[in-house]
This record gives structure tokens, C-alpha cells and sequence, in this order.
């Protein structure tokens, strides 16, 4: 089960959206480093008896931990150094209907959010990280991208939604149809608010 999860976090990092420099499209907010408070964890990622259609729960983690999740760069030390992070939960899922990570990170203050959000997207834009080259954006919280597109794992193609919603930054991804994944992502950006 730890390789599944494993396999799973490469593979759904694979489809997130690049873009090596801060989201020019990034909303105004009142105030920096105003914390914005949010639901709780469980409510926010998809919840293990929620399990998409043809898979089943396979696991959560939490905590720093879950900070390198989707890291594949090797620079793990930069992600877990990321200031104002306060806590995170993941929750897997696999079967005959694909694979899914539903991922939630609270920071303290929007600033260190977006700190995060600019991190987690050059991940998945550089060479050393997923190499992913689409700028579409989500339309989902304050700013975000979804992509998809083939990726070097078992899994094969990914589609992935990467976005920020206050002082969270929020992931969803694996290996499912982008559109079904776009409505999982839909609907944890519901309850993050």
C-alpha cells in the first residue's frame, strides 16, 4: 500500500499546471498577511467514504510530512523550510476508476500561502520537477491551473488542479479524466469555504 501512495504522489504531482514565476492573475487581497480562517481538514479533502466512482480509500497522511508529498525535485528541504505552514492532510484513493490524491495545506497568513502556491507550481512546471507546460487556469479559489497530460509512471496520464484559496493551497490529481477531476476539485474548493 505505502508504494501505491507513493506511485500515486508522483503521478498526480506529473499533471500539475507550470509556471515558473508568481501568477500574474493572482486577486488583490485586503490585507497580506490576514489569516482567513477555513473548515476543517477532514471537511475540505475528499473524504474516505466519498471515494470516487470505482475506486476505493487506500490512506491519509498529515502533517509536515505531507509537504513533500508531490515533490519529485529533489528539493524537498525548500518545501518542508516553507514559512507559516500550520498543518496538512491527504487522502488516496485507487482502483478500476483510476487514482486520486486530494491534498489540503493551511498556512498562517495569505502571504506564506502564495509563497507555497509559487513553490508547488514551479514543481510542477520545472525540468527537474514534472516539466508540465500549461497555463490554463482552474477558475477555482484565488488563483490556480489544471493540466493533464502524460507522465513517466505507472499510471501513465495524469490530470491535476493546483490552486490557492486564502491561506490554503489546495491538490487534486492522479490518474482520471480531467474533467472528473476538475469536479473533485470543484468540490474540496467548495468546502474549503
Amino acid at each position: 500500500m505505502r508504494y501505491l501512495v507513493a506511485v500515486l504522489v508522483v503521478l498526480l504531482a506529473a499533471c500539475a499546471e507550470p509556471a515558473l514565476s508568481p501568477n500574474p492573475t493572482r486577486s488583490p487581497t485586503p490585507s497580506a498577511t490576514a489569516t482567513i480562517p477555513s473548515r476543517d481538514f477532514t471537511d475540505i479533502v475528499v473524504a474516505p467514504e466519498a471515494a470516487p466512482p470505482g475506486t476505493t480509500y487506500n490512506g491519509t497522511g498529515q502533517g509536515r510530512p505531507v509537504l513533500t508529498e508531490v515533490v519529485v525535485s529533489g528539493r524537498d528541504a525548500q518545501f518542508l523550510a516553507l514559512p507559516g505552514f500550520v498543518d496538512g492532510r491527504y487522502n488516496t484513493f485507487s482502483g478500476e476508476g483510476g487514482a486520486l490524491l486530494s491534498l489540503a495545506l493551511r498556512f498562517d497568513t495569505v502571504q506564506h500561502s502564495e509563497q507555497a502556491f509559487d513553490l508547488f507550481l514551479e514543481e510542477f512546471g520545472s525540468a527537474d520537477g514534472y516539466g508540465l507546460d500549461s497555463d490554463a487556469p482552474a477558475g477555482l479559489g484565488d488563483e490556480g491551473t489544471c493540466a493533464e497530460g502524460p507522465v513517466p509512471t505507472p499510471l501513465g496520464e495524469e490530470a491535476i488542479c493546483l490552486w490557492r484559496n486564502g491561506t490554503l493551497v489546495l491538490i487534486a490529481g492522479g490518474a482520471m479524466d480531467a474533467d472528473d477531476m476538475h469536479a473533485i476539485a470543484e468540490g474540496m474548493d467548495a468546502r474549503a469555504r
